[in-house]
């Protein structure tokens, strides 16, 4: 739902995101062959206070902004990824019902049948465009390009609360090797998978989420656009990982593209075909990435201008929802940033969970167990790069602010669970960390595919983080004396924990997570919690606590990464965490990188 070159946490222009810049290179692109196609794999819908605007806030009836751009832009087909369906199915279909192309998804299904011919899909399954082409020597010619979608089987478990008993889904795998040879007896000459996955090392399993690589190696298929992991392909995010060729984008030998994130880039693949006994064929192909930004020293530096008939188009919603997102809803008397999540001082995660255990205390009353809260900093960096951080100064709050801190349409959930699943809990979230060693120079502190989502903190409780440790290891973990107020969490003592939605699914890191007993269930956002705790408590207070630790890796130093406005943090980190810490300059990619002592 990046739609404008707009950053709505901000409230101010960005340069780095929006379809309008895209829409430059799409008409660009289009006229440097005789013939393109134009193509979406996925999460679209969601991302953005314009995302939320049009689902919730949007009068009954009206089209919906996105679908809007899209018509304007005139895809070609667009498949759907997992955030479709964050919002519900109604408002999915309502949007969808505008749309003057093709929606598919072979796997998101209505009814699961007993095989996947048996399936009833919730949208057509694949595709087949017909196009006429001029050849190399001005003879028009037909070709037809199927086209097939498919989206990870955990989408029903990730939007279980709108979902349950509404979608099913089955394995990306199985699903197109089915489809892919009926496109082909269909007539395709060329095919293109819209993949809302991406590669992995794992190795090939029914119903995995990143199964790019067992996709790619189906017979037929000429072409991916994966998505999902938001990351760029062709580039080096996918450097030496088997079976894909980083810097050329081919997956299994074959182009694919992965286009970033906020409509950073434009994904091109260029085909030449030649004809044979059996119709056209591909004969060669390359992938590329086109930006429509580059990195400058003060954040990223437009290379396209906006397309206006897309500005123009979307123009009423954009300045209805920067109506709605500046309305005030409560005040902080704390600085609110998330530069320093990773180091133990986050105040954005005390922010979620001081609303989301006040709202559980008020919604089951006395507990004979003791109530604390889960939450992670959505906003850490990552693929959105050195913007995607907080800094909301003490002051006012406005929904813009909270949408900031909780951009997920979650919904509150509380479980019961034991204090050994409560460490277990801690040691998944501390896989976010790499293995630190002595005498190791320049070794950096986080890995840099663990996802910020996945780093919960948990309130009312203390630990230590041994980093000489590895990772989720069976015996010896990394969290050392776990205590709560005060008092060393035995394995049998109980805990009441609020938390959302999506960590219940049932996928992803904090899948045993599933299974605990619940609660309190309520169709309540997360981010409408925090309203309701503004207002009722009218101030968001400090101090922050520190809650954990590192500990048993003194004598170590590593490399972290960050947002350029820690600078106006360090101060306070140093004497909240009792780290040493000294700035190294700044990151190719505009990160501030920070040289931390144990």
């Amino acid at each position: 739902m990046h739609l404008l070159a707009y950053d709505y946490h901000a409230d101010a222009p960005n340069s780095g995101v929006g379809l309008a810049r895209v829409a430059s290179l799409i008409e660009t692109a289009r006229t440097e062959v005789p013939g393109s196609v134009l193509f979406d794999n996925g999460d679209f819908l969601q991302g953005t206070p314009l995302g939320d605007f049009a689902a919730t806030e949007r009068p009954t009836g009206a089209p919906h902004p996105m679908i809007t751009a899209m018509n304007v832009l005139g895809y070609d087909a667009v498949g759907l990824g997992n955030h479709e369906f964050d919002y519900g199915l109604e408002v999915l279909e309502q949007a969808l019902a505008d749309a003057r192309f093709p929606v598919i998804s072979a796997n998101a299904l209505r009814q699961r049948g007993a095989q996947v011919s048996q399936d009833i899909p919730l949208v057509r399954p694949w595709v087949m465009l017909e196009r006429k082409l001029t050849d190399a020597v001005g003879k028009t010619r037909d070709l037809r390009i199927g086209v097939l979608s498919v989206l990870p089987p955990q989408t029903t478990l990730w939007a279980g609360a709108q979902l349950e008993g509404r979608l099913q889904t089955r394995c990306m795998i199985e699903t197109a090797s089915h489809h892919v040879p009926a496109l082909r007896a269909a007539g395709a000459e060329v095919v293109v998978m819209l993949a809302h996955c991406g590669p992995s090392s794992q190795p090939e399993e029914a119903g995995m989420e990143d199964a790019l690589l067992p996709l790619a190696r189906i017979d037929g298929v000429d072409a991916l656009i994966a998505g999902h992991m938001h990351r760029l392909l062709p580039g080096p995010d996918y450097a030496g990982l088997e079976g894909v060729e980083a810097e050329t984008g081919r997956v299994c030998g074959k182009p694919a593209v992965m286009p970033g994130i906020g409509g950073s880039h434009l994904g091109v693949i260029d085909f030449t075909l030649r004809r044979g006994s059996a119709g056209w064929k591909v004969a060669e192909s390359r992938a590329e990435l086109r930006p429509i930004a580059r990195r400058g020293a003060s954040g990223p530096e437009a290379l396209v201008a906006d397309h206006a008939p897309l500005v123009s188009a979307v123009a009423a919603d954009h300045a209805a929802t920067l109506e709605s997102i500046r309305l005030p809803v409560g005040e902080t008397a704390i600085a609110l940033q998330s530069y320093t999540s990773f180091l133990g001082l986050c105040p954005v995660t005390h922010a979620i969970n001081s609303a989301q255990a006040w709202y559980v205390r008020q919604a089951l009353g006395d507990m004979s167990e003791p109530v604390l809260s889960a939450a992670a900093p959505f906003k850490a960096g990552g693929p959105s790069g050195a913007e995607n951080y907080i800094d909301i100064p003490p002051g006012p709050l406005s929904h813009r602010d909270l949408s900031a801190i909780y951009p997920f349409p979650n919904a509150i959930r509380a479980i019961r669970i034991t204090g050994a699943e409560l460490r277990c809990w801690l040691e998944r979230s501390a896989a976010a960390f790499n293995m630190l060693t002595r005498d190791t120079p320049d070794q950096a502190l986080l890995d840099p595919d663990f996802p910020a989502y996945d780093f919960d903190v948990i309130s009312g409780l203390e630990w230590a983080l041994d980093l000489s440790r590895p990772a989720l290891a069976q015996h010896g973990g990394r969290v050392r004396d776990l205590t709560h107020n005060g008092e060393p969490v035995t394995d049998d003592q109980r805990f009441v924990v609020a938390t959302n939605s999506y960590r219940l699914g049932g996928a992803g890191l904090h899948a045993p997570l599933a299974g605990a007993e619940v609660l309190l269930s309520e169709p309540v956002s997360s981010r409408e919690v925090l309203v309701r705790f503004l207002e009722s408590e009218g101030r968001l207070q400090g101090p922050v606590p520190r809650g954990w630790r590192f500990e048993g890796i003194e004598s170590c130093e590593a490399l972290f990464e960050t947002g350029p406005g820690v600078a106006s943090y360090l101060e306070a980190l140093r004497e909240t965490c009792a780290l040493t810490i000294s700035p190294e300059g700044q990151s190719s990619d505009g990160f501030a990188r920070l040289r931390v002592r144990f």
